[in-house]
């Protein structure tokens, strides 16, 4: 019985201490682009930053959040597009050099910007947002489990909202819409 209740009351104690104040996300950080070049979060202040951590060899997920970055772009006013600036997170860079990662970004508009960094780099930035990834063996090669969320960073560089998977484009225009005023 008296470890029964000690056990209880551990639950207890962690489950008082996992429902405190979340740790603050979003943050800056610098990754690079395939080119090399380094593009900081805060260089990006002044814009409507929408941050998708993925791979290219996702074959669904990551296609579908990238034709939706273009077509929330294209639904945009003129003169809002250019205060908007989608962001493609490659959480893969073995597999995702500058050979693949240009190319592949480019398919999608050419509004779309593209970093990476070395694991451990991406490692803390997906923390810093929330976000998570995994290798995952299959048979000779293997995938990246990640979150497949959108990251919403106000023109201040500060993380606003999470959209999740398959939220409708309208809804995200709207709310970046929101951050914008004339």
């Amino acid at each position: 019985m008296k470890i029964c209740l000690t056990l209880l009351l551990g639950i207890l104690f962690g489950l008082s201490r996992a429902t405190a104040a979340p740790l603050p996300l979003g943050g800056d950080f610098t990754l690079e682009t395939p080119r090399g070049v380094p593009v900081s979060l805060s260089s990006l202040r002044g814009k409507v930053v929408l941050l998708y951590f993925g791979f290219t060899y996702c074959p669904e997920m990551c296609p579908t959040e990238l034709l939706q970055f273009q077509q929330l772009l294209e639904r945009l006013p003129a003169d809002k597009r250019g205060r908007v600036q989608p962001v493609f997170i490659s959480v893969d860079p073995a597999r995702d050099t500058p050979e693949v990662l240009e190319p592949y970004i480019g398919h999608f508009g050419g509004g779309i910007l593209a970093l990476t960094g070395k694991e451990e780099e991406l490692r803390r930035v997906a923390a810093q947002y929330g976000a998570h990834f995994r290798y995952v063996p299959t048979g000779s090669s293997y995938t990246v489990d990640h979150t497949v969320n959108t990251y919403v960073v106000d023109p201040q560089g500060h993380l606003v909202r999470v959209f999740m998977y398959g939220s409708p484009t309208k809804e995200l225009a709207g709310y970046i819409l929101s951050l914008l005023p004339d």
